[in-house]
């Protein structure tokens, strides 16, 4: 049997499945414009001047352990150093941190939910209740650490479920031919969040104070709520406005058996997915990327501020340019794999397997050299940008293989996996915090630590994921992909 798009007589102008996915990558932009904002906006909120004092300590002895302001553009770098809270570097790790502490407990519950009631309210409601918290931060800073860690917390648990939500809305919207594009270019929105977070929040810290970042992130959060509640729907069945063609066309090619009105979603087979060697491999490469890619996001800024010394408006634009790289980088993968798959030149399997370990290599060859880069700043910056970049072929191995080995319960394997994956989000600041705590912290030595640490953990979880990963449904699933749609163009 072959699937065929529906021609372009009596669609609209844009196909409902496109509309789903736009909206989710600026649902996503938004998710991760509200999580990564407070990597930037520490920088300004924290009194940096006793830090630097303490750097100076050091001596002449290891001065090439710093590197000297005056290498740079701007000659305000004292500016930068005036925030108003002076909260050590391990508490840093720690509010950094807290958003996963909320985080990794609604992955799976956020799958459940999804499965039950359906992935259109979960996904929309995570980004409109995060956005209001965002709206709270200034004031639960200004009263207590306590209450900006909490309110993190919180901001983490209701985003838990974006994710797995997303991957359900995917596997019901998503022909398997366009199911790597269209992961990709939802998902990308999660780097241009980033992007746009981190440049926007330098330049709204430097004009307008750190407190600006959160009220505008908050803001657009809601706005976007309203969109994504009108447009979007769970499934092409329950779409009022989709054409006949398209939904004839997406429900044939997923070929997954309409439920009868009373009829339950079917049980998870617990027993056989966490005993699946595939499903491992995914957790494992999930794992592995995330450490690397966490590390870097929460962390990074610092970096550039406190050892290679960049402004806040030099630091907001360089730390994004690393993912800005990885959300353009991120849809091209996608297409040169699903090309690769229709083809017939590669198997799926081998298309997740070798994509997502060059799309660790790469990161961690590139960390690795940037431990020994010192103050060669174009250097640093070109090495970051490679690494980030670089993961943007893993994305088309690790991210998408739920679907693969079971659309059934895409969902429910998101949710399992991120949930590990969630620990190098609380592990990773602290143990970063830890590293380059004291006077002697904020050096060259000691981040080399942390590069290497990401670099170690991205060559053994790109191996396991290489020798376990499978691009096969698992024969626990209840459907079986229709070996058929791999055959049309």
């Amino acid at each position: 049997m072959e699937v065929v798009p529906p021609g372009r007589n009596g669609k609209p102008w844009i196909p409902a499945r496109y509309v789903m996915t736009i909206l989710g990558f600026l649902g996503f932009f938004n998710l991760y414009a509200l999580r990564v904002n407070m990597s930037v906006a520490i920088v300004a909120m924290v009194d940096q001047t006793e830090k630097t004092v303490a750097s100076a300590v050091i001596g002449n002895d290891s001065a090439d352990e710093i590197c000297p302001y005056f290498n740079y553009t701007t000659a305000s770098h004292g500016q930068d150093k005036r925030g108003e809270f002076t909260w050590s570097s391990q508490l840093q790790g720690i509010i950094l941190g807290s958003f996963f502490y909320g985080y990794i407990f609604t992955q799976l519950a956020g799958a459940w939910v999804a499965k039950k009631f359906g992935p259109k309210q979960p996904f929309g409601l995570s980004a409109l209740f995060s956005g209001v918290l965002a709206l709270l931060i200034p004031t639960a800073a200004k009263w207590h650490v306590g209450a900006l860690i909490a309110t993190r917390i919180l901001q983490g648990f209701f985003q838990g479920v974006c994710f797995p939500s997303m991957h359900t809305m995917i596997s019901l919207w998503a022909p398997p031919l366009e199911r790597t594009r269209m992961v990709a270019i939802s998902y990308s929105g999660m780097h241009v969040g980033t992007v746009g977070a981190l440049i926007i929040s330098g330049l709204m810290a430097d004009r307008w104070g750190w407190e600006s970042i959160f009220y505008f992130f908050g803001s657009t959060s809601v706005a976007w709520y309203f969109l994504w509640f009108f447009l979007v729907f769970d499934s092409p069945d329950t779409h009022p406005r989709i054409s006949k063609a398209e939904r004839t066309f997406i429900t044939t090619a997923i070929g997954r058996p309409k439920l009868a009105e009373n009829e339950l979603p079917p049980a998870v087979p617990w027993k056989k997915v966490l005993t699946s060697l595939p499903v491992w491999a995914i957790a494992v490469g999930h794992f592995g990327n995330n450490w690397g890619f966490y590390t870097l996001l929460t962390n990074l800024p610092t970096y550039f501020s406190k050892v290679l010394h960049f402004s806040l408006k030099e630091n907001g634009m360089l730390s994004a340019m690393p993912y800005l790289a990885l959300a353009v980088l991120m849809p091209i993968s996608a297409y040169i794999a699903d090309y690769l798959r229709r083809k017939r030149i590669l198997s799926t399997t081998q298309v997740r397997r070798s994509f997502h370990f060059v799309g660790q290599i790469i990161p961690a060859a590139c960390l690795i050299a940037v431990g020994y880069i010192g103050c060669d700043v174009y250097g640093a910056v070109t090495l970051l940008v490679l690494s980030v970049g670089g993961t943007a072929l893993a994305l088309s191995g690790f991210q998408v293989n739920h679907i693969d080995v079971s659309p059934t319960f895409a969902g429910t394997l998101m949710g399992l996996t991120n949930t590990l994956a969630t620990i190098p989000g609380i592990v990773g600041p602290f143990v970063v915090g830890l590293i380059t705590s004291g006077p002697y912290g904020q050096t060259f030595t000691q981040w080399r630590i942390v590069f290497f640490i990401s670099a170690g953990i991205y060559l053994v979880t790109a191996l396991f994921y290489a020798l376990f990963a499978s691009g096969e449904p698992a024969k626990w699933d209840r459907k079986k992909t229709d070996k058929s749609l791999e055959e049309h163009d």
